[in-house]
C-alpha cells in the first residue's frame, strides 16, 4: 500500500471532522430557533465525536519499545483542558455572564481533553489484558453507567465511560484493515445510501430524532434524556448506528492528496482549543444575534459560512504556537522530574 496515500485519508478525515464539530457546536446555539440548525446538529452529533475519537485510538502508536509511553502526553491534554477552562472563565466574566469554575467538572469542550488524557493512560494499563474479553466489557460498562444520575459531568465520566469503547476499537485495529474495508466498491455505494438516509431522517423527521441528541453527547444518564423509556437498549443500538454512519464518512473520504484539507487535518487540536472561545465571544457580545437582524432571511447561510471561515483562520500557524510553545515547555518540566526522580 502506498504509504502517502494512507496518511492522506486520515489528514482528510480529520480535516471533515474538524468542521464538523466547529459547524456542530455554531448550529447547536441557534436549535431552539431554527429547524434547520436541529437538522444540521442532530446529524453531525449522531457520529462526529464518536468517529473522532475513534480515529485517535486508530492512529495511536501501539506502545513497544521503539514506542515507549510517554506521560507528557495525556498531562499536555490535562493541561490543556484546564487552560480552556479558565480562558472561558474569564470570557464570562469579561461580557457579565454568569461563570462558574470547577476543577473536577465541566459541561463545555474541555472534556475532550480530559478524556483523551484519560483513554491513552486507561489503554497503557490494560495493554496486556484480553481484548476480546475487555473491549466488550467496557460497552456493558458504558450502557450499564446510563443508570446512574451520579455518573455525570463530574470528572467528565459519563463521556469517558460512554466514548471509550470507540477510542478502544481504533487501538485494536490497524488503519490498513479499515482503509481497505472502507474502500471497497459496495462499502462506496452503501456509504452514499447510509449518509443520504441519515440526512433524510434529520431534515424530514426531525420531531421524531431531535430528542435522541442528548444521548449523541453521552453526557446524560437516560432519565435526563428526553426520549419515552430510554435504557441501554437506546444507547447499544446508537453504538452500532453511529459506528456505520462513521464508517460511511471514512468510506467516502477522498484517498488522495489535498494540500489545504492535509493542512487543517494536521492542525485540528489547535482549532477545537480555540473555536469554542470564539464562539463564545461572538454569543456573549451579541455579534451571532446581531447576524440575524442584518441579514434577515439569509442569516442561515451567513452563520454557517462565518462557521467556516473561522475554521479556516484558526488552521493557521499563528494559533498553533502558543500550543507547541506549552507543550516545550510542559515536555522539558516533565524530563526535569523524571531525572530529578533518578
Amino acid at each position: 500500500m502506498n504509504q502517502n496515500r494512507r496518511v492522506c485519508i486520515w489528514d482528510n478525515l480529520k480535516c471533515i471532522l474538524i468542521f464538523s464539530v466547529v459547524v456542530g457546536h455554531f448550529t447547536n446555539q441557534f436549535a431552539e430557533q431554527s429547524d434547520w440548525m436541529r437538522s444540521i446538529s442532530i446529524f453531525i452529533y449522531s457520529f462526529h465525536m464518536p468517529l473522532f475519537i475513534f480515529l485517535s485510538g486508530l492512529l495511536q502508536k501501539k506502545w513497544d519499545e521503539d514506542h515507549p509511553f510517554q506521560w507528557s502526553k495525556p498531562i499536555y491534554y490535562m493541561i490543556l483542558g484546564y487552560l480552556l477552562k479558565i480562558m472561558i472563565y474569564g470570557i464570562k466574566v469579561f461580557f457579565g455572564q454568569n461563570a462558574e469554575f470547577s476543577f473536577f467538572s465541566d459541561t463545555g469542550i474541555p472534556w475532550y481533553m480530559f478524556a483523551m488524557a484519560a483513554y491513552m493512560t486507561m489503554m497503557y494499563l490494560t495493554r496486556k489484558w484480553n481484548a476480546k474479553v475487555w473491549f466488550p466489557l467496557t460497552i456493558v460498562i458504558a450502557c450499564l453507567a446510563g443508570y446512574v444520575e451520579e455518573i455525570g459531568s463530574f470528572l467528565y465520566l459519563s463521556r469517558i465511560i460512554v466514548f471509550f469503547p470507540f477510542y478502544f476499537a481504533g487501538y485494536l485495529l490497524k488503519p490498513e484493515t479499515v482503509q481497505n474495508i472502507s474502500q471497497h466498491k459496495w462499502m462506496r455505494w452503501l456509504s452514499v445510501a447510509v449518509l443520504a438516509l441519515c440526512l433524510y431522517i434529520s431534515f424530514f423527521h426531525l420531531n421524531d430524532v431531535y430528542s435522541y441528541i442528548r444521548l449523541f453527547t453521552a453526557r446524560n444518564a437516560y432519565a435526563l434524556i428526553n426520549v419515552e423509556g430510554c435504557n441501554w437498549v437506546h444507547r447499544f443500538v446508537w453504538y452500532g448506528v453511529s459506528a456505520l454512519i462513521g464508517m460511511s464518512v471514512i468510506s467516502l473520504t477522498p484517498n488522495r492528496e489535498l494540500s489545504f484539507a492535509g493542512v487543517i487535518g494536521q492542525r485540528t487540536l489547535q482549532i477545537y482549543f480555540w473555536h469554542r472561545l470564539v464562539l463564545y465571544v461572538l454569543m456573549y457580545s451579541g455579534f451571532a444575534d446581531s447576524l440575524k437582524i442584518t441579514f434577515a432571511g439569509m442569516w442561515i447561510p451567513v452563520y454557517l459560512f462565518l462557521a467556516v471561515a473561522i475554521t479556516l483562520a484558526l488552521s493557521l500557524d499563528l494559533f498553533g504556537k502558543p500550543l507547541r510553545r506549552l507543550q516545550k515547555c510542559e515536555q522539558w518540566v516533565c524530563r526535569r522530574l523524571v531525572a530529578y526522580g533518578r
